[in-house]
């Protein structure tokens, strides 16, 4: 009778067997290690019918199902393990386990803000900071800016943009426009794995970023976990605070967004109007300032892309800082060690950084790869995919 039943329902089950078979099918490399050499074969009753051969993840998936799934995680496990092996190994080379223990368990809690640089929208062709304001150089040079290139040299970037800005103010918005922009082709590059992917995962709440490009907004839609505050720059009455507190998913642009030219901050007016900082005060009652206090003392920010050379940003964390007003929680940075044998340059840094809470992870100069890798392993310690332990020697 079951025989009967199996036969008169062959294309309901060749179905069902179809999918099993392409979800077994999807597993090529764990199956090539479990099988080895090894087949099984026996023979057949019918004469002169070739003996029957299966490998051994064949029979495990079909005959029982569940220990397949097991032996699949414990692969994957191991995997992951040996993935991360070389990482785990610097960080506790290099004394930075405990610090990257505090990020993970702030990842843990969902406490984690991002604070995007122009170092992650490079790796798109963007340009970083000082590469955008070569170029408007560039194309203004003709009208007579001989102050600009003594500016760059003594690092003064605000000044320098502010001389270009005068110069043609049109011109230099026109840039920013033309240049962030986000084209078809940009888009399926920027959905590719990479930091903006795993962001999506770290955090369920704000996206802080200097960049005027749309990079986040397109992967976290990507994602479907579409941004639902938003603040651009100067903007106002946008109730982003009011969405902040309540925990919506919201992404602040600093220095504005490229489809809205009244809200860019690249010259040093500009920043000066969105501040309003000296050495005595800060008017917290503007946006920028408001938002940004509120984000510091509520969660922890991880800086990625970010030089964090002295800004008005950081200028305004230390102000924060030193009112003693706040408790402040731990913040992050993940810094390349530009300068691997200049100490006196990483402990300079530190020393400036340490003071307003921010604690960097260092990385090799070069190893433009590993705040990603550093990023994929404490995801994958807080899902408990791997075990973040000093390795044996």
């Amino acid at each position: 009778m079951q025989n009967k039943l199996i036969k008169n329902n062959e294309h309901v089950i060749s179905r069902v067997e179809d999918v099993l078979t392409t979800a077994l099918n999807s597993n090529e490399e764990f199956n090539n290690d479990f099988d080895g050499e090894q087949s099984i074969q026996f023979n057949s009753k019918i004469l002169e019918r070739d003996p029957y051969s299966f490998s051994p993840s064949e029979i495990l998936f079909w005959v029982e199902r569940v220990s397949y799934w097991d032996e699949l995680e414990n692969y994957r496990n191991e995997e992951i393990e040996s993935q991360h092996k070389e990482l785990i190994s610097f960080l506790f080379n290099s004394n930075q386990d405990t610090i990257f223990e505090g990020l993970v368990d702030s990842i843990r809690r969902q406490r984690i803000t991002p604070f995007v640089g122009a170092g992650i929208s490079k790796g798109y062709s963007y340009p970083l900071w000082g590469e955008a304001l070569d170029s408007i150089y560039e194309e203004l040079k003709d009208l007579g800016i001989d102050e600009y290139n003594e500016l760059i040299k003594s690092n003064s970037y605000l000044e320098a943009a502010q001389v270009l800005f005068e110069k043609d103010p049109q011109q230099f918005n026109y840039f920013i426009k033309k240049r962030f922009e986000i084209t078809e082709a940009t888009k399926k590059e920027i959905c590719k794995p990479g930091i903006p992917q795993l962001l999506t995962k770290i955090t369920n709440g704000a996206v802080i970023t200097t960049n005027y490009d749309k990079i986040l907004e397109v992967v976290f839609e990507a994602e479907n976990k579409p941004f639902q505050g938003f603040m651009h720059g100067v903007q106002q009455k946008n109730q982003f605070v009011s969405k902040l507190i309540k925990g919506d998913r919201c992404i602040l642009k600093l220095h504005g967004d490229v489809e809205y030219e009244d809200t860019y901050i690249f010259c040093k007016q500009q920043y000066d109007n969105a501040y309003n900082i000296d050495e005595r005060t800060i008017d917290f009652k503007k946006p920028l300032p408001k938002t940004l206090r509120q984000i510091f003392i509520s969660n922890s920010l991880l800086f990625l892309g970010c030089s964090l050379e002295q800004d008005r940003t950081l200028e305004l964390f230390k102000f924060i800082k030193e009112e003693g007003q706040f408790e402040i929680p731990e913040h992050f940075a993940l810094l390349e060690n530009k300068n691997p044998d200049n100490r006196a340059w990483k402990r300079e840094t530190e020393n400036r950084l340490l003071p307003i809470n921010i604690r960097p992870i260092w990385y090799p100069k070069g190893k433009y790869n590993m705040p990603a890798e550093m990023l994929g392993l404490a995801l994958d310690v807080v899902n408990g995919k791997v075990e973040f332990k000093k390795p044996q020697k």
